[in-house]
């Protein structure tokens, strides 16, 4: 209808009534020193929100009252200027339709996009770039994710490779220390029972043991070094993928944060619409620049509103079929009378909780001294916003 609209959720209202018509209770039941401040003060936070809701409920009620006066003015003007007005009014709602109908022919883009790129028509250009450039960096941003997650994953790998081959060399020592003591027993009993030589396959079978067992020891060693390495690059490959993991999770909240606002897929689609737009912008204004009568009219009518001197003119330019159709105003008007009466009923509704809410604080104040200044100004604050006059 061109009016603005404002609606508030119940629930928290009736939360704050059935906080502030909570039994009355003494000030030294509240506790003591700051604890005792610091729970009055929360009081008259709350008292603060109705008493708002109560500045607010009045500024629109002001609004409204206004918007209806405006209505009367227009039903009770002189039948001459009425019949002025009405035929300006006409041609300007007939020729807007004829316009409408002629872009939605060469746009192809609903009225909400439209009225939106109109509305920030200077923003859009930077606002595709920006969702432009956030994509491509999404998309860097993601690639750098994969490849830190699959330098992880190697290291994991290597990691528990080394961790094989350190149980292999361990089962490996087992089995020589095995083999060389069979060995040595052999060398024994040909050396003690055959009377046999066996110096030379004492050193041989010695020297074996030791190259074996070295190579054993500096595998093992060499094992457990990659395996710290493998878990300094794993922690280290973490906190990277951590960090950027963040930056993912930013960026991509940003991409879908602006894809949502403007109902596009991506920034290509986006400025497909733009270029949509500023098509349909230039018939517009072509087709605007062609059509004299309805410069002639449109002009005509604001002359006539503003000499009615309305509260607000603009409004009905932008709706001219109520002035036309009573019909259409009688809408507008009930729309209105039944705003108001919603707005008396939230406005004695808060003031009525503001009334009880304020008893109850001069209650617990009565005979109480010391209390800060910040509590007092709230007290006088809300008894400002919400009309109370205090003796």
């Amino acid at each position: 209808m061109g009016f603005f609209k404002r609606r508030k959720d119940k629930k928290n209202l009736e939360k704050v009534l059935a906080d502030v018509q909570a039994p009355e209770q003494r000030l030294e039941q509240l506790g003591g020193g700051n604890e005792a401040e610091e729970k009055l003060l929360e009081r008259c936070d709350r008292m603060m929100e109705n008493a708002r809701e109560i500045e607010d409920g009045k500024k629109e009620y002001h609004v409204i009252t206004s918007y209806l006066n405006d209505i009367e003015i227009i039903e009770n003007l002189p039948p001459d200027k009425e019949e002025e007005m009405k035929k300006a009014a006409d041609y300007v709602a007939k020729l807007n339709q004829a316009r409408d109908d002629f872009l939605n022919t060469s746009k192809r883009m609903s009225d909400a996009q439209f009225q939106m790129f109109q509305r920030l028509e200077d923003e859009i250009p930077d606002i595709v770039k920006n969702l432009r450039d956030n994509e491509n960096y999404q998309s860097t941003v993601k690639r750098d994710m994969q490849y830190l997650e699959g330098e992880k994953q190697e290291w994991e790998i290597q990691k528990q490779e080394r961790r094989r081959q350190r149980r292999a060399l361990e089962k490996g020592s087992v089995f020589l220390l095995f083999a060389v003591a069979t060995v040595a027993v052999l060398l024994i009993v040909l050396s003690v029972g055959f009377q046999m030589d066996m110096r030379y396959a004492w050193i041989v079978t010695i020297a074996v043991a030791v190259l074996a067992a070295a190579l054993i020891v500096f595998q093992l060693e060499n094992g457990k070094r990659d395996i710290r390495q493998a878990d300094v690059n794993i922690n280290y490959a973490i906190t990277l993928l951590n960090k950027v993991k963040i930056k993912y999770v930013n960026i991509t909240n940003a991409v879908d944060y602006t894809r949502e606002k403007y109902h596009v897929r991506d920034a290509r689609e986006l400025a497909s619409q733009w270029e949509m737009y500023q098509e349909a912008v230039r018939e517009q204004e072509k087709y605007r620049k062609t059509n004299e009568d309805l410069n002639y009219y449109y002009d005509k009518l604001v002359r006539l509103l503003k000499s009615c001197e309305l509260y607000d003119s603009r409004v009905w330019i932008e709706q001219p079929q109520a002035l036309v159709e009573p019909k259409e105003m009688v809408e507008i008007k009930h729309d209105l009378l039944v705003r108001r009466q919603k707005l008396r009923s939230r406005i004695a509704y808060n003031l009525d909780v503001v009334k009880k809410g304020r008893a109850e604080m001069d209650a617990l104040l009565k005979g109480s001294t010391g209390h800060s200044v910040g509590l007092m100004e709230m007290l006088a604050s809300i008894d400002q916003m919400a009309g109370l006059e205090r003796g």
